[in-house]
């Protein structure tokens, strides 16, 4: 199973023909899209792709898809707060299995009090797991969080954001990654590779902010874990890189 994770920057309708030529390249089984503002967009590029999908409001104006090749048996959307922006569960019937999919969008900006939020959705996130039936797991999509040991390039990121994380001496806290390892999931991308692996880029890739949490049913099936950068119309589509990861099911 081949899974896509990828912000697709609003996704806007004048920009569909190079989202869906970046999805298209990518030739996965499961997508999973956040700031997928238009229903519109989504529903075209499901009916190209002859998907399955699910889409659903976020508790602001950020919305969230996932679009599959399985079917998909289930689906709820989780925004009241301290779950924000949002998190898409789908359930999806695969040929031998079950698999459970947290498509999460969580706040931006790395300033102290974004990450305490960030850190208490996870926790609400993670009582919802729990709550749940026992089926493989993944936690997917922008987290806008930085995991431990990572960096980010503060000096080439935007003017104001520069200015924004020098009133925090330019610190950067781990708390709600931390909190998803504790917790047993593996960050795919970082167990396959030791380089940044950044998704984001405003002129320059500076932060990785998207990622695939396994649970150890799924980590025991990864094969494979790679940001995707081989596409022309890569760098019309959004701001963002998607992430791919390959399971064995």
């Amino acid at each position: 199973m081949r899974l896509l994770v990828y912000n697709i920057n609003g996704g806007d309708a004048d920009r569909i023909e190079s989202i869906y030529s970046v999805l298209a390249h990518a030739r996965a089984d499961v997508i999973a899209l956040t700031e997928a503002n238009d229903e519109r967009v989504i529903k075209d590029i499901a009916a190209r792709l002859e998907f399955h999908f699910s889409w659903e409001r976020g508790s602001g104006d950020r919305h969230v898809a996932t679009l599959s090749r399985y079917p998909i048996i289930e689906s709820h959307i989780h925004r009241a707060p301290p779950l924000t922006q949002a998190a898409l569960e789908t359930v999806l019937r695969l040929p031998n299995e079950r698999i459970r999919i947290f498509n999460v969008h969580l706040l931006p900006y790395l300033l102290l009090p974004f990450e305490i939020r960030r850190w208490q959705a996870v926790g609400k996130l993670l009582e919802i797991i729990r709550s749940r039936q026992v089926m493989p797991t993944l936690i997917v999509g922008d987290l806008n969080a930085i995991a431990p040991k990572d960096r980010v390039l503060q000096h080439l990121n935007p003017p104001r954001m520069r200015r924004v994380m020098a009133l925090q001496f330019n610190l950067v806290f781990h708390f709600a990654v931390s909190r998803l390892l504790k917790a047993g999931y593996t960050d795919c991308y970082r167990k396959l590779h030791d380089d940044d692996g950044f998704t984001w880029m405003t002129g320059n890739r500076t932060t990785r902010y998207d990622y695939v949490m396994a649970d150890n049913m799924m980590t025991s099936r990864l094969r494979s874990c790679c940001v995707i950068d081989d596409v022309a119309a890569i760098n019309t589509a959004s701001d963002h890189l998607p992430l791919m990861a390959e399971f064995d099911m």
